[in-house]
């Protein structure tokens, strides 16, 4: 399959699904489903407890990956997308501007207010993404670039 057709099955997936897997390690890996958001960039954007254990493991180690797949797939149909990145909590300038992408009700949009929370929001900046090319007779994954 083309280069182009493939992109286009990965931003459909993007922008038709609302969860994603997210998986970190530090000692122990650990993997969180999580609602998210994108901005016109593909960056991705979710919002954790400060105490969770991917929010735990990003402060030590902001290299990420995850998977985004729509669940109710026919078995040995379906298509997702596995990717990798580096993920950062947000503060000040790029908290207020990520905002216009993410709304929540845990967050409003006066600062003050965000850094009282329980919770804050993390931002992904994908460096690779991947898919199954359904042209290929083997289950081999074919990178994308998206960005």
């Amino acid at each position: 399959m083309k280069k182009s057709q493939l992109k286009k099955i990965a931003i459909d997936i993007i922008k038709n699904n609302i969860y994603l897997t997210l998986a970190t390690a530090d000692s122990r890996p650990w993997a969180a489903a999580l609602y998210y958001r994108t901005d016109n960039k593909l960056n991705f954007y979710f919002v954790s407890p400060i105490n969770s254990l991917h929010s735990k493991h990003v402060r030590k180690n902001p290299i990420v990956a995850f998977t985004i797949f729509d669940s109710h797939q026919k078995a040995g149909a379906g298509n997702g997308i596995q990717a990798s990145g580096e993920c950062k909590e947000l503060k000040g300038k790029e908290l207020r501007e990520a905002l216009k992408w993410y709304k929540s009700s845990v967050f409003t949009s006066t600062h003050p207010e965000i850094v009282k929370a329980k919770y804050r929001l993390y931002k992904i900046v994908p460096q690779h993404f991947f898919i199954w090319d359904p042209d290929r007779k083997s289950d081999v994954r074919s990178e994308v670039k998206l960005k």
